[in-house]
Order: structure tokens, then C-alpha cells, then sequence
């Protein structure tokens, strides 16, 4: 039995409605949860967030060329601010635990793009917020409005205006040490699964998820957004990624 993580956000449904049981344990949960699973060898597959991912890489290696990347605005990555970016020196702003990798984003593109250096990274119960940073389900949810919270902010659209580049959100990862049969049998259903639903199955996915109050059709305009086989661009967008996080964290030491 092969123990897969999986994301309950809509932008994975294509990868798992549908996808057959046999042989595969599916495992949900939210995306920061997977890497500490994953350290302690109870997960064998997933699409590990990218900066979760950097972590594993001694242990885990690509499963095929699947992943969750986009190049220009997302809507499930958002910051909401009471003003505007710049402006946010010294604010306290609430960021989700569910993700380590769009909380990093955020690091990256305050603090290198914008040269803001925030005062405090709350949780989004904090009583006294600046600004906040939703993502997944979560964003989608608030149909590009939350009260109070007038500026708003795509981060994969600030990613591509920066760098040029698409954003890797997830790479799909597998245990090295898994047997070699089981790591192609489980991509080449993902692979079969993925195609068989973005060509025929998005009405059925939206039927699923009343809770977002989207219509079909933005669920599907939504999902088509999303390059789920990557090419050399989304590869050369991790790099520049990890390139720039890493850096990141190494000026904050030197600052200590």
C-alpha cells in the first residue's frame, strides 16, 4: 500500500477525484502537515510544498513532472492589506499555519520586492492585524474581498511581475527508497487520472464543492489556470525560488 498525502484544496481535485483506491492509501491533509509525516517515513508520495520539498530532497526525488505551478495571478494565494503594500513597515500581519511556502513567498516578495520589513508574522486570530494572507479554499472563499481590508495582493502575480517567472506552489515527490514498479505505477495513474479530469471531469469537481460558491464555470476557469505537468520554466522558477529563500534566510543570520 502506497501512503499518498493529499491536499483538500480545490487546485488538487484534478490529481485526485476519481482516482482509483487500489493499492494507494490516501492520507488528507493540509500542506505544512506533509513534511514532518514525511521525515518520519509515514508518507511515500505527495505534492509537497516547494519549500517542504527543498528539505527532502536526500530522501524524496520527483515523481515524474507533475506539480501545482501558475504564471500569473492564481486567486488562492492573497494578501489583504488595510494599506497599501508599501506601507507595510512595522505591521503586524496574520499568516495562515497551513502552508510553509506561501508564507515564505510573502517573506520574499515584502521584504526583497517592496523592502518592507514587517514587524510581526501573527496568527490569523491575532487580535490586531495590518494585514493578512489566506490561501487555498480559504482565499477563493472571499470572492477577492474581505471587510476592512481594502488593498489586495495575488502573490503569484507579484512573483511573475518581479521575476519573470511562473511560481511552483507543489512538486510531486516520491520516497526514494520505493520500489521502482510502484513509483511508475503510481505516476502513470496520477498522469491518467489528471488528463481524464481536466478534459471531462470539471463540472463534476464543482458539484463537489458547493462550499466555495463558484459556478462551474469559474471552477473550471479557475483549474485550467494551473500547469500541473511542469515544464523547463516551472523547474527554472524552483531554482529561482530556492535561489532567492535561501539568501533570504542567510541575510537574516548575518544580521543576528
Amino acid at each position: 500500500m502506497i501512503r499518498v498525502g493529499q491536499i483538500p484544496y480545490l487546485n488538487c481535485e484534478p490529481f485526485f477525484h476519481g482516482l482509483a483506491p487500489e493499492g494507494i492509501q490516501l492520507c488528507p491533509m493540509h500542506p505544512s502537515a506533509m513534511g514532518p509525516l514525511a521525515q518520519a517515513q509515514e508518507l511515500d508520495a505527495a505534492p509537497f510544498s516547494l519549500v517542504q520539498g527543498f528539505d527532502l530532497e536526500d530522501t524524496y526525488e520527483p515523481l515524474g513532472d507533475m506539480g501545482i505551478a501558475v504564471k500569473g495571478p492564481v486567486k488562492s494565494i492573497l494578501l489583504y492589506s488595510t494599506v497599501p503594500v508599501q506601507e507595510l513597515s512595522d505591521a503586524v500581519i496574520g499568516v495562515t499555519g497551513e502552508s510553509a511556502t506561501a508564507s515564505q513567498l510573502l517573506r520574499l516578495i515584502l521584504e526583497r520586492r517592496f523592502r518592507v520589513q514587517v514587524r510581526e508574522y501573527a496568527g490569523l486570530d491575532s487580535s490586531r492585524l495590518d494585514a493578512l494572507l489566506l490561501i487555498g479554499d480559504k482565499a477563493l472563499q472571499t470572492h477577492d474581498r474581505v471587510d476592512g481590508f481594502p488593498h489586495r495582493y495575488d502573490l503569484a502575480e507579484e512573483w511573475l511581475r518581479w521575476r519573470g517567472l511562473p511560481f511552483v506552489f507543489a512538486l510531486w515527490m516520491v520516497r526514494r527508497s520505493l520500489e521502482p514498479g510502484l513509483k511508475e505505477m503510481l505516476a502513470g495513474r496520477l498522469r491518467r487520472n489528471l488528463a481524464e479530469n481536466m478534459a471531462r471531469n470539471l463540472r463534476a469537481i464543482a458539484d463537489k464543492r458547493p462550499d466555495l460558491g463558484m459556478t462551474a464555470q469559474q471552477v473550471a476557469d479557475y483549474l485550467r489556470v494551473f500547469r500541473y505537468v511542469l515544464s523547463g520554466e516551472d523547474f527554472q522558477a524552483i531554482e529561482a525560488f530556492k535561489s532567492d529563500w535561501r539568501s533570504l534566510g542567510a541575510a537574516r543570520e548575518a544580521a543576528l
